[in-house]
């Protein structure tokens, strides 16, 4: 059980330390005219790990992940109790003096088993939840590209960089072209309200 969950922290820790990757992909056939006539365009970024960390969709979707670790988990222990208790009497049955070689010689092997059920047991919640980590990090990603392609167009921004805990994306930017905290409001506003993702392309501005 302690595989089980020391695997899933860190899954989960890695669930969220992928969710500072902001992409917005946008292909074209050649170049745009803004390209060509060397139009500078208007860049800004945020900071990648304020957005995982305070926006209020990711955050709900972090607390269905932790709920069903917890839930796998109380599910492994209630589902292996037989189990374990059953390899705590062989246990005491091998320990004891009567027993005698072949009698030690089964003891071993239906130990043995029960170690493999227990870990076919874990194997399967570890498979469940990485799927439905799978599903709630596709999720997370699909909703805050759509928000940041709207809030660029909505404030006529032309490239939105990340900056995350370890610098990818941005080495240095300057405060004023740090929309982090406006970003956020926008999204958690949209969130709050109940507004649907609007899936906005650049050419739309």
């Amino acid at each position: 059980m302690n595989r089980l969950v020391g695997a899933l922290l860190v899954a989960l820790a890695l669930w969220c330390v992928g969710l500072t990757w902001i992409v917005v992909v946008n292909p074209k056939e050649g170049l745009s005219p803004e390209l060509k006539s060397g139009k500078p365009p208007v860049i800004a970024f945020v900071h990648g790990d304020s957005v995982q960390l305070g926006y209020a969709f990711i955050v709900e979707q972090r607390e269905k992940l932790f709920s069903a670790v917890q839930e796998a988990q109380s599910a492994l222990e209630l589902e292996s109790a037989p189990l374990q208790r059953e390899a705590q009497e062989l246990i005491e049955f091998g320990n004891s003096l009567p027993a005698n070689a072949d009698e030690i010689q089964m003891v071993q092997k239906r130990l043995g088993e029960i170690q493999s059920q227990v870990n076919q047991m874990q194997e399967t919640g570890i498979n469940r939840l990485a799927d439905l980590e799978a599903v709630l990090t596709s999720d997370a990603t699909e909703k805050l590209t759509d928000e940041v392609m709207l809030f660029a167009v909505q404030n006529d921004i032309d490239v939105v960089l990340n900056w995350g805990e370890s610098g990818e994306g941005v080495l240095f930017g300057s405060v004023e072209w740090d929309v982090t905290t406006p970003f956020l409001k926008f999204i958690n506003d949209r969130f709050q309200a109940g507004e649907a993702n609007t899936v906005v392309t650049l050419e739309t501005k």
